[in-house]
């Protein structure tokens, strides 16, 4: 038996949709992501988040990431209700440095607002947790923020310069925004 081939105009024209794309999403420029090895076994789990220097084959990755970070402050957050949307904010002076922890969840937005970058305007979406285990540094001058997928949804975060109530270094952009409104929806189908 010959297998049907259809096409486009065969269609009720209502219902033609656009093809879907599986192509993965273009990175920011300086944003970047180190997955993680998670250790399972009949006990359980270990993973290993934070290395200052290699000491052994396979310890390079992870010490090689946090080579250039000072590390000024580390935060830990948990959000308790359904669906959540924290952010959206920037940063002029700091870097941050997030983890999602098992067995936390999130959909993490990211909008480049820096007029020289050569992704300036573009967005990335990043989903961590729930398995997907990693390291995101932040750039300054990337806005971010995050939607809990889980309850409850824990992030524990480094940032390279500490908090000062004088000079707070934390600009707001409205989570619903326009250009990135759409970017905080879960996707089905």
């Amino acid at each position: 038996m010959a297998e049907e081939t259809l096409r486009t105009d065969e269609i009720i024209e209502e219902h033609r949709g656009a093809v879907k794309e599986y192509a993965p999403s273009t990175p920011i420029e300086g944003v970047e992501i180190l997955r993680l090895e998670r250790h399972v076994d009949d006990r359980g789990l270990f993973l290993e988040i934070f290395r200052r220097r290699a000491t052994h084959p396979g310890s390079d990755v992870l010490a090689a990431f946090f080579q250039d970070v000072p590390v000024a402050q580390m935060n830990y957050s948990v959000v308790d209700s359904d669906s959540t949307v924290k952010g959206l904010h920037y940063h002029l002076k700091q870097s941050d440095v997030w983890f999602c922890p098992p067995d936390s969840k999130m959909k993490i937005v990211l909008w480049d607002l820096r007029k020289a970058s050569s992704t300036s305007g573009a967005t990335q979406v990043i989903v961590s947790g729930g398995g997907r285990d990693l390291w995101l540094k932040i750039p300054p001058g990337v806005a971010h923020g995050y939607r809990a997928l889980s309850r409850p949804c824990a992030l524990l975060y480094i940032v390279t310069r500490e908090f000062d109530l004088d000079d707070p270094d934390e600009y707001r952009i409205p989570w619903d925004h326009p250009a990135i409104r759409h970017l905080w929806e879960i996707e089905n189908g």
